[in-house]
Parts: structure tokens; C-alpha cells; sequence
């Protein structure tokens, strides 16, 4: 009785820490889990196994609060972590382009568009020509 008893309370301590593992499905295995090491504490008597299912159920309860404000945390830090990575390159890419430096990650892109033929609104027709772009690129 005794090794059962150890050998449920391992099961249902590998089963709580499993973070995959969806709410009501943890719930419902640390109720169950509570429920029969309250009937054998007790003694096989209904209020033992009413009480443990109750604390089963707590517990679960209590781990899915804990496991959902860690991955709202994790979330925030890695969410602020990115903003600040990407205000510090926008910053060293605004310093490169006013000290006129295009090395360090900044390059300098030459793009041909053709423009086909059309005519302004004042009447001016324009031939087909190709126009270079310049674009500087991060």
C-alpha cells in the first residue's frame, strides 16, 4: 500500500510539471490524483477522497496560474528585449548616415525602373527611358 501510495505521488509530480500539458486536462489529473491518496489516507472513506480531490483540484489550479504567468512574463521580456534591440540599430544606422559612412552594415543599392511612354498634363509626351533609383539598405 505503501509503494502504491509513493509511486502515485512521483506520477502525479512528473505529470504537474509538464508544462504542455492543457488546463482542464492538469486539473483533472491532480483531482484524480488527490482523490485516491485521500480514499488511502482515509482509509477507503468517501470525505477522505472528497477532500483530496478537492486539494488535487487546487493544486492544478494553483500550477496553471503560476505556468501561465510565467509565459506572460517570458513573453514581456522577450517582446521589450526586441524593441530595445531595434531602437539600438536604428540609432547606429541614423549615426552612419549622418557621418556620411556607408560601411558597417549599410549598403548602397542601384535600381533600373523602366517608365514606359506617357504624356504630362500639360500635353508633353515622354518616350520610354529607364530611370535609376538609388537606395540605401540596412
Amino acid at each position: 500500500m505503501k509503494v502504491r501510495f509513493f509511486l502515485i505521488s512521483i506520477l502525479s509530480f512528473i505529470f504537474s510539471s509538464c508544462q504542455s500539458m492543457p488546463d482542464t486536462a492538469m486539473q483533472a489529473a491532480t483531482g484524480a490524483v488527490g482523490a485516491y491518496i485521500g480514499h488511502e489516507v482515509s482509509d477507503g472513506k468517501p470525505e477522505g477522497s472528497v477532500l483530496g480531490a478537492a486539494a488535487g483540484a487546487v493544486a492544478g489550479t494553483a500550477f496553471n496560474h503560476w505556468k501561465d504567468a510565467g509565459e506572460k512574463e517570458a513573453y514581456s521580456t522577450g517582446y521589450e528585449s526586441g524593441r530595445s534591440d531595434e531602437v539600438k540599430r536604428l540609432y547606429w544606422i541614423s549615426k552612419r548616415l549622418h557621418e556620411g559612412d556607408d560601411s558597417g552594415g549599410l549598403g548602397r543599392g542601384f535600381y533600373e525602373i523602366p517608365v514606359p511612354e506617357h504624356v504630362t498634363k500639360d500635353g508633353v509626351i515622354i518616350e520610354q527611358h529607364t530611370q535609376v533609383v538609388e537606395v540605401i539598405e540596412p
